[in-house]
């Protein structure tokens, strides 16, 4: 696929000298404030601008999305700001860029309470207002549900194999939405619907499997667009009047394969960065907008749209689309940012992710309309890359970002530039660190003792993420090993990755989590303490370095790692603190530190998980029976609360309760030694032999294993001789 043409082309002179350019006075025609009695935002996640029928694409199946855009307003030129769901999501909700409220990746982040939201808004004036959405990354750990009545993040929660994160489907969000939206039909209202599908892996839901088995990535738009025609049918029914404003878009698209990008996150070519935007209203008439919109400018137009005051959020650096902009036109109302003032029609728009995660060099940019003074006086749309290796295209008439301008266009390469927002640098500086910044870098492990980000300061053409594509695509083939269970190769990828680029700790923690799955635990003791000594190593790492400690008994080390983080208010962190604590006998400032994660993110079934644990510590058994449950309601996949309960029961004497909750933890999980030996031996002593012996058997096989260093030398021993006596 490529990336949908967003102008007539059009042919770029070598040098020009350019100003930018103003918005064409030509606009459709809108009603008046206030026309909208409710308004639904609908965000399909990683929908490319060019997926869907109504931007040309003769593959896709969108008819419900491209019936909304036939008497709709679509805007041919939208762009975001930001390449990952929850900042994206954070721009549009916020209506300000990602420096200014804040949220600059999907982890570690989380929206500040200052920054006003459009919920609150909605809500301040008298909306009822509802959340659906489809997946973790959109928590209501991260601040987002602020203002909303009902935030309905219920996929399943807790812990995912390797990479995958936790979702649910359209059809079930949309039920939900479904039966809110019917709840409260006599008032005002403002909803959000979220949907996943379009996101890796694509495996969209028959019958759209079969009909897209060569295209899965347009199976899932095509899934996306029904779950899209269910919500309409109650909120916008053909043929009904209505007076619904409903907004469709989303975060960011996906590369494909664009300039050598599988997924999203690496760049913000078009492919990823442009993003279908679409109004529908009865009282619009069908219009295509060709002037370059923005993200930030969602907000502004459906506040207006419901005729709220937008005096509650003041801050909002994008302006309501409902008219052109006049001349100089800035943000709203008193908002100062650089970007805005200088020029309403640009777009600001970073991918700080292979930063954060990667060590890579952090990428910004900006687009902007621009014309020459000495040429045609034709206005383009260029957009400007600031890396190691500059970037600028001529969108108008290079809408592949092909040919790269920077050496035959320098002086509007400097116009763009000087447009990025001095406010934007990143990595900031000690001296430029907010609170929430350091604490969204704190909880990234990026934070030096001096108080700013222990990142590079500076890159060089080796830190490109154009340099690394090849590694990216590793990484990626990495974690498909990993995932589907082919650890041997994901040994050899991870080892790969650490010769590639030495000093990139997402390397040393892919390959210890391999090792560890392979049953190495001290080879990957060893990888993962040299990654921590050489200052290598990311929180995730951090954290798994602690939970392995506490695993071969070495509870002291795993405290004293993870109490430098005693601060955290990140749920996952304090989990592992709290964990190690408890495993450590301290199961008073274990439960403190566990009941400061619920207070983060109540819906925590590993909270609950590490509560019944500090309980089983206790040897309060009862108790540890109920958190273990508790966890199980949110969660039934998790393993380890299996255990917990299975040993809660065995000691209030219901062992045939336990011999059920441990085998139900083996189901989950095969190769935990430990619940497998509880399930043998209490067997044994309870008269199962039909339990026992097949249990038996296989833990002395699999806990003899060399690869185990004798870890179990006495548990074998022991089984060996129940063994003899049945």
């Amino acid at each position: 696929m490529t990336v949908l043409l967003l102008a007539a082309c059009q042919s770029a002179p070598d040098r020009e000298s350019v100003t930018v350019a103003r918005q064409p006075a030509s606009w459709p025609e809108a009603p008046g404030p206030g026309f909208a009695r409710d308004v639904v935002l609908v965000t399909i996640d990683t929908l490319r601008a060019d997926a869907v029928g109504f931007a040309g694409n003769t593959q896709a199946e969108t008819p419900h999305l491209d019936r909304l855009a036939a008497s709709g307003w679509v805007f041919e030129r939208a762009h975001g700001h930001s390449v990952m769901t929850l900042p994206s999501h954070a721009n549009l909700l916020t209506g300000q860029l990602p420096f200014q409220h804040g949220v600059r990746d999907n982890a570690g982040f989380v929206l500040p309470e200052g920054v006003a939201t459009a919920a609150e808004a909605f809500a301040g004036a008298g909306f009822r207002t509802a959340a659906f959405v489809a997946a973790f990354p959109l928590d209501a750990r991260y601040g987002l549900d602020r203002g909303f009545e009902v935030y309905d993040d219920s996929y399943p929660e807790g812990a995912t194999r390797g990479f995958s994160v936790a979702e649910r489907s359209g059809a079930e969000v949309v039920a939900g939405a479904i039966a809110w939206w019917r709840q409260h039909r006599d008032e005002r209202r403002f909803l959000w619907v979220h949907l996943y599908e379009p996101h890796a892996p694509y495996e969209p839901p028959e019958p759209f499997a079969g009909r897209f088995a060569g295209a899965p990535y347009l199976g899932e738009v095509a899934a996306s667009d029904a779950y899209v025609g269910r919500l309409l049918a109650e909120v916008a029914p053909a043929g009904a009047p209505s007076n619904v404003l409903v907004v469709v878009t989303s975060d960011h698209g996906e590369a494909l394969g664009d300039h050598g990008e599988d997924t999203h996150g690496l760049f913000a070519y078009e492919a990823t960065l442009a993003v279908p935007l679409l109004f529908w209203s009865e009282a619009l008439e069908e219009a295509r907008v060709e002037a370059p919109v923005r993200h930030i400018d969602v907000l502004p137009t459906m506040l207006e749209a419901a005729g709220v005051d937008g005096a509650s959020t003041p801050d909002i650096a994008g302006r309501s689309l409902w008219r052109a902009p006049a001349p100089g036109t800035a943000g709203a109302a008193g908002s100062e940012n650089a970007l805005t003032a200088h020029n309403a029609g640009a777009t600001y728009f970073e991918a700080l992710h292979t930063n954060l995660q990667r060590g890579w060099a952090p990428l910004r940019g900006v687009i902007a309309p621009v014309r020459s003074e000495a040429g045609s006086g034709g206005e383009r749309l260029l957009k400007y890359v600031s890396l190691p290796l500059p970037e600028l295209y001529d969108l108008s008439a290079d809408a592949a970002e092909a040919r790269n301008l920077r050496e035959s266009n320098p002086a509007a390469l400097a116009e763009l530039a000087a447009l990025l927002p001095a406010e934007s640098v990143w990595p900031p500086a000690a001296g430029a660190v907010n609170e929430d910044e350091r604490r969204a870098l704190q909880s990234l492990g990026y934070l030096s003792s001096s108080g700013g980000a222990r990142l590079p300061r500076t890159y060089g053409e080796q830190d490109d993420p154009k340099r690394l594509v090849e590694l990216d695509r590793m990484i990626q083939t990495y974690s498909e090993a990993y995932q589907d269970g082919r650890l041997e190769r994901a040994e050899a990828l991870a080892r790969a990755l650490i010769e590639r680029r030495p000093q990139m700790g997402l390397g040393y923690f892919s390959l210890a989590q391999t090792l560890l799955d392979l049953g190495r635990v001290e080879e990957a003791l060893r990888v993962m303490i040299d990654a921590e000594r050489r200052q290598l190593a990311p929180l995730t790492l951090q954290r798994q370095l602690a939970l392995t400690l506490s695993q071969v008994g070495r509870h002291g080390d795993a405290v004293r790692l993870m109490e430098r983080h005693a601060d955290s208010r990140d749920p996952d962190t304090l989990n592992v603190l709290g964990l190690v604590l408890a495993e450590a006998g301290e199961t008073v400032r274990a439960r403190e530190v566990l009941q400061r994660s619920l207070e983060a993110d109540g819906r925590n079934p590993e909270a609950r998980q590490n509560l019944a644990l500090t309980a089983l510590h206790e040897r309060n058994w009862p108790l540890g029976e109920g958190e273990a449950r508790t966890a199980l309601g949110l969660n039934a996949g998790l393993s380890l609360a299996w255990n917990y309960l299975g040993i809660a029961l065995f000691n209030q004497q219901r062992v045939g309760d336990a011999i059920g909750a441990w085998q139900q933890s083996l189901e989950l999980d095969p190769g935990d030694l430990d619940v497998l030996y509880n399930l043998a031996t209490v067997a044994a002593g309870a008269g199962r032999p039909e339990v026992a012996k097949p249990a038996l058997e296989r833990f002395v096989r699999e806990a003899s294993a060399p690869a185990l260093s004798g870890r179990y030398a006495a548990e074998v021993a022991a089984a060996r001789s129940l063994l003899r006596g049945l």
